[in-house]
Order: C-alpha cells, then structure tokens, then sequence
C-alpha cells in the first residue's frame, strides 16, 4: 500500500463503502420506481394480483433504500497537489 493510499482517508478516518453497496443503492431506487409505474400504467396480471399491498412492497423498498443510504460512505476529497484550484 503506497502512502497515499494510507493517508487518503484521514479526515474523517474511515474507509468508503464497497462498491456494491452503491450499486444496490441503486438498483433498489429502480427497482421501487419500476414497480410503482407497472402497477399504476400497467395491467400486468402478477402485479394486479397484489392489489394495493403493492404500495406496500413499494414503501417496503423506499424504507430499505434509506437506510441503505445512511450506511453508503462516500471517500473523502482529498486534493491531488498544494497548487490544485480544484
């Protein structure tokens, strides 16, 4: 491990999150606004099945996305030089 590496998250001093948990952050945003706009545009009949608990499953996904969100850490800006504008 180079110093950089070492060094790069000493502000707050923890490590970002791996990569799938923003990935599945992600997929559980689509996958809620999917489910919402099949059951409202849409007469699929798996969906239709479920009636209004669909709210629920969505809501259910919505809840599981937010506290997802709230584990999600993101690494630290560190500027690249002394000189750097950025």
């Amino acid at each position: 491990m180079s110093e950089s590496e070492k060094t790069a998250y000493t502000a707050s001093g923890r490590t970002p999150s791996r990569p799938w948990v923003g990935a599945l952050l992600s997929s559980l945003t689509f996958l809620g606004a999917a489910w919402l706009l099949a059951y409202t545009l849409f007469d699929l009949p798996p969906v239709e099945a479920l009636g209004p608990w669909n709210y629920v499953g969505v809501v259910g996904i919505v809840v599981v996305d937010a506290l997802l969100g709230k584990l999600w850490r993101g690494a630290d800006y560190v500027r690249p030089t002394n000189t750097s504008r950025v």
